[in-house]
């Protein structure tokens, strides 16, 4: 069972201030797929949202991790989409070009292009946070993998979708 700070079907709709204490949670301009996954599944690990200022590291609240490939390269089984256990029916999705993953070993490893967004699958929707909504949405899976291979498409890049295990 999938354990979250507040149920996903609570989030829909919050703006990441909602889950957020800290200065970044405010600041609109900024990727915060990452961040809400982290805030929802206490990822406090890497570069977070509390460490951003010597005030905010003081504080008692906790931060969450704010970078995609930071959560990606900490998941112990992460590989393709397509190629997901089909017992597995709560885990990370994530999507990127297939560019910015290298296989290191017999682990997958994913670079800092800034093409890369994360949600959270359960049982066939994605929980993920809309940076041009700035809003925390519910999509199909098939919703989105379209959404994200319009929105990523570029000459000579091919858009590919992974899971990872929750850690």
């Amino acid at each position: 069972m999938i354990k979250t700070s507040v149920p996903l079907c609570e989030a829909a709709g919050k703006h990441i201030s909602h889950f957020c204490p800290f200065g970044l949670g405010k600041e609109n301009s900024e990727n915060h797929c990452a961040h809400f996954v982290g805030h929802m599944l206490g990822y406090e690990f890497g570069a977070t949202c509390k460490n951003r200022t010597s005030a905010e590291k003081k504080r008692a609240e906790k931060g969450a991790c704010i970078r995609v490939n930071e959560i990606f390269d900490r998941l112990r089984d992460t590989g393709l989409w397509v190629n997901r256990p089909a017992h597995l029916s709560c885990c990370l999705i994530f999507v990127t070009h297939t560019s910015n993953i290298v296989k290191t070993g017999d682990r997958l490893k994913m670079n800092e292009h800034p093409a890369k967004h994360i949600g959270i699958y359960v049982h066939g929707s994605v929980w993920h946070y809309s940076n041009t909504s700035d809003i925390v949405v519910q999509d199909s899976v098939a919703m989105f993998m379209q959404k994200f291979r319009h929105a990523y498409h570029a000459a000579g890049q091919t858009v590919e979708y992974y899971y990872g295990t929750f850690l």
